[in-house]
């Protein structure tokens, strides 16, 4: 187990990170955390944090990034929930207020593409119903501005409806599964963080979601998203 302090640094990297997707180095840490400890102290927890597997530092005079593990850390005991804001719960609401099938999936996949800020895949269950949307959020992301990275996401993205309803046999209801990186089963996706998770609709139909993000994905904003689309 990691001590109090490495936690801390742990969340302050891989939270700067999310917000900046730059290395983040030691001397800006020490400006941003202000916790009195010198530039020393905390070059040495960070590199406790490399030797531990839950950061890596890309070239010898960059700051350090998350490694999955550090992710896996992050997402399962230092994440803060977080509600969505009254627009956002708005949105979320005048899709579950549309009662037929085929125009709720588009728009739900649309809204929440549109709130996660990454990619959104949704399909009806036992329906030929299957929506996509948000190419043109994650392809804003840094991770993706070179153009065989845009393909190699498109490639995946042709694939997801028959992957995804081979996983969603195995959820329950209510059910949600984050993979971060290797952890993917889906080994083309294994560059990204991936959610997937039931949802049933009041009138009763139900279906799966994904939404795909880098790995240094909003986190918090995605669950929340889950959260509230579980209570309807």
């Amino acid at each position: 187990m990691l001590r109090e302090r490495q936690k801390s640094i742990l969340d302050a990297v891989i939270q700067d990170y999310i917000r900046t997707a730059r290395p983040v180095a030691s001397q800006e840490l020490a400006r941003e955390i202000g916790w009195g400890l010198s530039p020393a102290t905390i070059r040495s927890e960070l590199l406790r944090l490399d030797e531990l597997g839950y950061l890596e530092q890309p070239h010898t005079s960059a700051g350090r990034t998350p490694t999955d593990k550090g992710y896996r850390f992050f997402v399962d005991h230092l994440l803060t929930d977080i509600l969505l804001d009254s627009e956002e719960d708005a949105m979320l609401g005048r899709a579950f207020a549309i009662r037929e099938a085929e125009e709720f999936i588009r728009e739900f996949t649309k809204t929440i593409a549109r709130i996660a800020g990454a990619f959104a895949a949704a399909g009806v269950e036992d329906e030929e119903l299957f929506y996509e949307s948000g190419f043109s959020e994650i392809l804003g992301e840094p991770e993706f501005s070179e153009p065989e990275s845009a393909r190699r996401f498109g490639r995946i993205a042709d694939l997801l409806d028959e992957r995804m309803q081979r996983v969603a046999a195995d959820l329950d209801q209510d059910a949600e599964r984050i993979w971060i990186g290797a952890e993917n089963p889906w080994k083309e996706a294994r560059q990204y963080a991936m959610i997937l998770s039931s949802w049933t609709h009041p009138v009763g139909f139900s279906g799966t979601l994904a939404i795909i993000g880098p790995r240094r994905t909003n986190y918090s904003k995605h669950k929340a998203i889950i959260r509230r689309m579980h209570k309807f």
